[in-house]
């Protein structure tokens, strides 16, 4: 090859370097009003990020993420009570939910408190994969802090939002939900959902009724709930319960509520029923958790139905195991403690 045209090449090559290196980072928009918010986030690019001033913002419309990829809305510091969006209040319902994502993957929405709406503090629909929630706070939000939903008779995986985590965040009531059904993180027919290290309070309904500080359902797959504190609610951790109405369930399958999902090294304490609920839960596996003070006459694991199967295992409860209902279980290794046991060294993640 001619000696000009190695020149030649060698300089395209080094051109294509240098524009390579000059790609721009992706985008930071600070914003300082929930209009603002949402024009921003109507606006963005993948993998924008859109940062909220600090301050306390009045809400009477939810904010969309709807067909957006790769996106992170974070309040402005590491602090989630200095970035405040506050609907109305829990019986007034101008305001539903205050942020949902519709169609939209790998969001992640960090250092902000969402509160005082409706039904919902964050609402995940209509195939919304990859959501992450880091150092959130959902707080008296009507019926969950954190819904994921699933349509009517869906099938395939394009039907859900898969492969969530929530993690390091504070979720709960004040005083208790107001809706028929209430719960702190309400999982329906997602695949591979993380709760990571997180604080449920006080999840528990006005009428007294049945509420969960967290559950998956619905056909839910691979679900895991690692790290968390529960204290001061109805029930504590749950797979299945809560009565998913058949035409929601993964891809119309409804024998399972859940299948292989894990719950390990949580620490429970003081709920008014069971302290861990397995409902038509298959394949799980229940290990490292702590479980104090369960309501009277219940179960600290209670496993129930034909279809629920798994292993309870290595556990520190001040109640028992019960198997309600043909359930089939392997238990070993756990370990009865005093219902006033300390546990000042628990390897909790989440800052109040």
């Amino acid at each position: 090859m001619p000696r000009s045209d190695l020149a030649l090449r060698a300089l395209t090559g080094l051109t294509i370097l240098g524009l390579a290196g000059c790609v721009a980072p992706p985008p930071t928009v600070t914003v300082s009003s929930l209009s603002g918010l949402q024009k921003a986030i109507d606006r963005a690019v993948a993998g924008e990020t859109i940062v909220i001033q600090p301050g306390v913002y009045a809400q009477t419309r939810p904010i969309v993420i709807r067909n957006k990829q790769q996106l992170t809305i974070a309040g402005a510091t590491k602090h989630y009570q200095d970035v405040v969006l506050r609907g109305p209040g829990m019986d007034d319902d101008r305001l539903y939910t205050n942020i949902r994502l519709d169609n939209a993957d790998n969001v992640t929405i960090e250092n902000l408190t969402v509160r005082d709406s409706y039904y919902h503090g964050i609402q995940i629909t209509h195939d919304s994969d990859g959501f992450i929630a880091d150092h959130v706070r959902a707080l008296d939000n009507g019926e969950s802090g954190f819904k994921v939903t699933s349509p009517a008779h869906g099938h395939g995986p394009a039907a859900y939002s898969d492969h969530g985590t929530i993690e390091n965040s504070v979720i709960g009531f004040t005083t208790a939900g107001r809706r028929d059904v209430v719960e702190g993180v309400d999982i329906v027919a997602g695949n591979g959902w993380h709760l990571l290290g997180n604080h449920f309070d006080h999840i528990r309904r006005t009428d007294g009724g049945p509420a969960y500080a967290a559950f998956a359902k619905g056909n839910a797959h691979a679900t895991v709930f690692a790290d968390n504190l529960v204290e001061n609610s109805f029930i504590g951790l749950s797979f299945g319960g809560g009565g998913t109405d058949p035409v929601f369930f993964r891809n119309g399958q409804t024998r399972f509520e859940t299948r292989g999902g894990i719950i390990r090294n949580n620490l429970i304490r003081d709920t008014d029923d069971a302290g861990i609920y397995l409902n038509k839960a298959r394949d799980f596996l229940v290990q490292g958790n702590i479980v104090l003070r369960n309501g009277t006459g219940t179960g600290a694991i209670e496993a129930r139905f034909p279809q629920s199967h798994g292993t309870i295992r290595h556990n520190r409860i001040s109640s028992v195991v019960k198997e309600r209902n043909a359930a089939s279980v392997h238990v070993r290794g756990n370990i009865k403690i005093a219902p006033e046991t300390m546990l000042p060294n628990w390897p909790f993640k989440a800052q109040p």
